[in-house]
């Protein structure tokens, strides 16, 4: 896989460190010349002095030989340029791009970008999913949407114990994906009955996790 990536900070030169080491083939456009210098000494790696956001810089970066395009600059609107630049005209497969205001998110899937990575989203995700309590684990989500599969467990307390699925009043955007139960795993069904201790994998969708902790109990 040919990738290129625009903004050679901390984030482009690790990302680009790390493709290399799974075999990559890797290229970075950077603005700042001396920034460029920098990374010719500590990449064995083409490196392009230029403006990420211009066609013909990626021209010369040899955008059209590349499968994967990602825009890591501390700026979102030029991600967002960059990566419409890689679809069009140059048909780029994939597009990546770095967002540093969670709120720019929708937008730039809106106007085609692919894939979106937002570290603040990322923390957001882990202290919900994982700080705010041990019971449950966060697995992924979709594609940095607000579709998440996340294990939970059924606190030891819960005053619904035995109670079946069809009888919880599941939230709409939920679906339970399996029940393990001490070694025995099972697909639930509406007649299936959870049990406090049992573990299950859901995905949910929004504010269903919030809604499916509200009903096994389970507490910030």
């Amino acid at each position: 896989m040919r990738v290129l990536i625009v903004g050679g900070g901390k984030l482009g030169f690790n990302l680009a460190r790390t493709l290399l080491e799974e075999g990559k083939e890797v290229r970075i456009i950077e603005i700042d010349r001396a920034r460029c210098e920098e990374l010719a000494n500590e990449l064995d790696i083409p490196i392009y002095c230029g403006d990420g956001t211009e066609v013909e810089a990626l021209a010369d970066a040899g955008i059209s030989l590349c499968d994967t395009f990602i825009a890591t600059t501390s700026r979102d609107e030029c991600n967002l340029i960059a990566c419409e630049l890689a679809k069009s005209p140059f048909n780029v497969k994939k597009t990546v791009a770095r967002v540093n205001n969670p709120k720019n998110i929708s937008i730039m899937r809106k106007l085609g970008v692919d894939f979106t990575v937002s570290s603040t989203v990322l923390m957001a995700g882990v202290i919900e999913h994982e700080i705010d309590g041990a019971q449950v684990r966060f697995i992924t989500d979709i594609n940095n949407s607000d579709v998440v599969i996340s294990e939970y467990t059924i606190p030891a307390d819960w005053d619904k114990s035995g109670t079946t699925v069809m009888n919880l009043n599941l939230p709409e955007n939920c679906l339970l994906v399996y029940v393990m139960r001490e070694k025995e795993m099972m697909i639930p069904r509406g007649n299936t009955a959870l049990y406090a201790g049992d573990e299950f994998i859901a995905l949910t969708v929004g504010n269903a996790s919030k809604k499916l902790r509200k009903i096994f109990d389970i507490q910030k």
